[in-house]
């Protein structure tokens, strides 16, 4: 049969099936929310030591060459931390990589306690061993440990099932977070 009925939270629920290519706005978006949700702690020291060398440079007597040098790479690290660009950087090596995940398909299989995912192999993953689970307007990130990661395009998805994997990720996911 195409699709299975499970009994989920006092209701019934299909698997859900859906297929994710990693195309170029796919990659370049999961890699940009990882770049910022893995970088935050980071990301906030770095702005306060770079607060501290603006400060210190606006607040000296006498501003010696090396003081306008400091000035011009902590700009340039305001930028690098606080833009896109080492996502950008990122999605770049990733394309001239011989085994690049650029027009990956995967397929997804989701039920009752966990998903089916079908590439080269089947593979079978419980929700409650993913490590988290992020969720932005057009995917779902599922990541399976600190290195690995999937993808999960929701364009491809009814409101019905996207509202019931959402629930099924809060439920079963120790850590699952929604970004704007």
């Amino acid at each position: 049969p195409s699709f299975m009925i499970y009994y989920f939270w006092g209701v019934t629920m299909k698997e859900i099936k859906t297929t994710t290519i990693y195309n170029e706005n796919i990659l370049k978006k999961f890699l940009e929310v990882h770049y910022f949700e893995s970088m935050k702690t980071v990301r906030i020291i770095l702005n306060i030591l770079i607060l501290v060398v603006i400060i210190n440079f606006f607040t000296k007597d006498q501003v010696k060459t090396i003081d306008i040098i400091t000035f011009i790479f902590v700009v340039l690290g305001i930028l690098e931390v606080n833009t896109g660009i080492i996502p950008k950087v990122n999605y770049k090596r990733l394309l001239k990589k011989k085994d690049s995940v650029f027009n990956t398909k995967l397929t997804y299989t989701f039920k009752k306690n966990n998903f089916e995912l079908i590439n080269d192999k089947k593979e079978y993953i419980d929700y409650n061993t993913l490590k988290k689970v992020i969720e932005v307007e057009e995917s779902y990130y599922l990541y399976i440990n600190n290195t690995r990661a999937l993808i999960v395009d929701k364009t491809n998805l009814e409101t019905k099932d996207i509202e019931v994997l959402t629930n099924i990720f809060k439920e079963k996911v120790s850590t699952y977070k929604y970004i704007k």
